[in-house]
């Protein structure tokens, strides 16, 4: 039995230019949590995985020939590395800076690339990309650094070219030239003139197509044009609101820009001359842009808004088709709705419950939940689904059109943890923070029964095929099972030493697996009182969950990493890397083919099973 990484869905889109369209036309290159995804354009079941960061990636850059990318984390381990696109694999990794990577660039020629680390690590490095070696380092300048953009060679006074190779950098109220001497080994800083008394914070940066101007994106919404002939900011071309958060120039006679803005605006500015430009077009889109990238034939912008959204759009006339959708924000649970294997349900941080379609990927429904809430707890049948709030409300979604049916509010005081619906669709019992379970009947949606032992938050809770027991796990170290017709409790094991984060029950009905804070897979035979088999482990388990045959038993947590259990020999029997945050749920599909895993890295991974 092995596990592969089929598909990953997301995108770091809290970091700006994070999504770039490859060179050869056909791929798209994006970080998500701390791998980078090469995806196919059109094929969404062919994607490459490269993996080597520990941390969130917080910038990318790929060189103009396609062949390498460089990506940089933050963290303790801020490394920059640099990767082979060919052949998929870690050309370099560089060591050098720390905290955080702001800003990333290749030279026009390919041959160095320029790292710009964060306010704290406050250093300009230049490594050469064939060798792996360090050029030249300076001082940070502007600080913070936020974008950075090769330009070529500096040209002298008669706009002719030297051997300097030229680099401009922005960042809050100021831009910089980068004068670099590779034989010399200097890298000299050389900050742009000021346009009289206005001033501005400065995002994102492009060079005009002859270089000789250059675009700088601003917080107040328009962009600056710089004459590179003598340094000095010539004014400003007004564009949108909420700032502008990434620009791209398009090539040919006229100066054309597509600005993307924080009002969630894409907008075509052109003109004879820089500063003649005005806007020709503008879209609306649904979130801030906070990165785009040019195709290599410059007919379409791939632009990602902090929406979860990705959009391509046509340079001329900017008509939008939707590449994918995905979750922004920490994921909490996924679910697979009762008996359907082709989809299933996530929940996060960004408010959504989200329904996605397991044969191409793409998000069937997007239902919010209600503004400064977000679920934490999801489960589906084949005609509802129902999520449970951080703000202790339940609410039913219909699984056709994704239309709000009915909600519960004060389901649970401190929030629902946990939500089941029985197989005969008439009831949910739902767990809740203070320790209590509720079963809420789905016709009047009244509260029918009130179960409340536990002393500590319900972590975990299953309904057994008859619809008749529960079983629960909690925070203050007890295994319940429930009979929900008497109202009563049946049995009661307890850990002895950490809460029950999790468990699952086999088919035998008998059998439950349990694990938590106490780092150990717990066997209990519901009939007994003590365990029947311990398993130590090397991490604290979130989530487990059983395949259909009860032969296969899956875990993951703290650690980071997906494990495929044999549950008779208790024997680890694949492993799936990837998750660069703790992995909050995962959930086998009824089928038993396939097992999706989401974390605290705002990624959703699908993994195929193999015999």
């Amino acid at each position: 039995m092995s596990i592969e990484l089929e598909h990953a869905i997301g995108c770091n889109v809290e970091f700006k230019n994070v999504c770039h369209l490859h060179p050869n036309g056909k791929d798209y290159v994006k970080p998500l949590g701390g791998v980078v995804v090469v995806g196919d354009l059109n094929d969404p079941h062919e994607q490459a995985f490269l993996q080597g960061h520990d941390d969130f990636i917080t910038c990318m850059a790929i060189s103009h020939d396609g062949r390498l990318c460089a990506t940089g984390q933050q963290g303790q381990n801020a490394d920059v590395i640099l990767w082979d696109l060919k052949i998929k694999q870690q050309m370099s990794c560089f060591q050098e800076q720390d905290h955080g990577i702001d800003a990333l660039c290749f030279s026009h020629d390919d041959r160095l690339l320029f790292s710009c680390g964060d306010i704290v690590d406050q250093r300009v490095l230049v490594y050469d990309t064939s060798s792996g070696l360090i050029i030249a380092h300076s001082q940070l300048c502007p600080k913070p650094t936020l974008s950075m953009v090769s330009g070529g060679f500096v040209r002298d006074i008669k706009r002719r070219e030297t051997h300097e190779y030229l680099a401009a950098a922005c960042g809050g109220k100021s831009i910089a030239m980068w004068h670099l001497d590779t034989a010399k080994g200097e890298l000299v800083p050389h900050l742009v003139s000021g346009a009289g008394k206005a001033t501005r914070d400065f995002t994102c940066m492009t060079f005009l197509t002859d270089q000789e101007y250059l675009a700088a994106g601003t917080t107040t919404g328009d962009v600056a044009i710089v004459l590179m002939k003598n340094r000095t900011l010539q004014g400003f071309v007004p564009v949108c609101a909420g700032g502008v958060l990434s620009v791209v120039c398009v090539p040919g006679h006229q100066a054309r820009l597509v600005v993307g803005g924080g009002d969630g605006t894409a907008t075509i500015t052109s003109g004879p001359t820089p500063m003649d430009m005005r806007e020709e077009r503008q879209i609306r889109l649904d979130g801030p842009l906070s990165s785009m990238s040019l195709s290599p034939d410059c007919g379409e912008v791939m632009a990602v808004s902090s929406s979860g959204s990705a959009f391509r759009i046509r340079c001329k006339d900017l008509s939008v088709k939707l590449h994918n959708q995905f979750s922004c924000g920490a994921m909490y649970d996924v679910a697979y709705p009762m008996g359907i294997s082709d989809n299933f349900l996530t929940c996060g941080a960004d408010g959504l419950v989200t329904l996605w379609d397991a044969n191409d990927y793409s998000a069937k429904l997007r239902c919010p939940t209600k503004t400064r809430a977000y679920p934490t707890a999801v489960a589906g049948s084949e005609d509802i689904f129902i999520a449970g709030c951080s703000d202790g409300r339940l609410m039913a979604f219909d699984y056709q059109q994704g239309q709000n049916l009915w909600h519960v509010d004060n389901a649970h005081k401190g929030g629902v943890t946990s939500v089941k619906i029985a197989s005969n669709v008439r009831f949910v019992v739902s767990g809740g923070a203070e320790g209590e379970l509720r079963v809420w009947e789905m016709k009047s949606k009244e509260m029918v029964t009130h179960l409340k032992e536990h002393v500590g938050r319900v972590n975990d809770l299953k309904l057994f095929p008859n619809d008749q027991y529960a079983i629960s796990v909690s925070r203050d170290r007890c295994l319940l099972t429930w009979d929900l017709r008497t109202e009563k409790r049946l049995t009661a094991h307890r850990e002895r030493h950490g809460g029950i984060n999790c468990l699952a029950v086999a088919s035998d009905q008998t059998t439950v697996i349990t694990a938590g804070q106490e780092k150990t897979l717990t066997y209990w035979d519901l009939r007994t009182a003590d365990p029947v088999r311990t398993i130590e482990l090397d991490e604290e388990v979130y989530s487990v969950s059983l395949s259909p045959d009860d032969g296969l038993l899956a875990t993951a947590g703290t650690g980071m990493v997906v494990k495929v259990w044999d549950v008779k020999a208790g024997a680890e029997r694949s492993r799936g890397t990837g998750h660069s945050r703790a992995v909050q749920k995962l959930s086998f599909s009824p089928d038993g083919k396939q097992l999706v895993s989401v974390g605290f890295d705002h990624s959703i991974f699908v993994w195929n099973c193999y015999a």
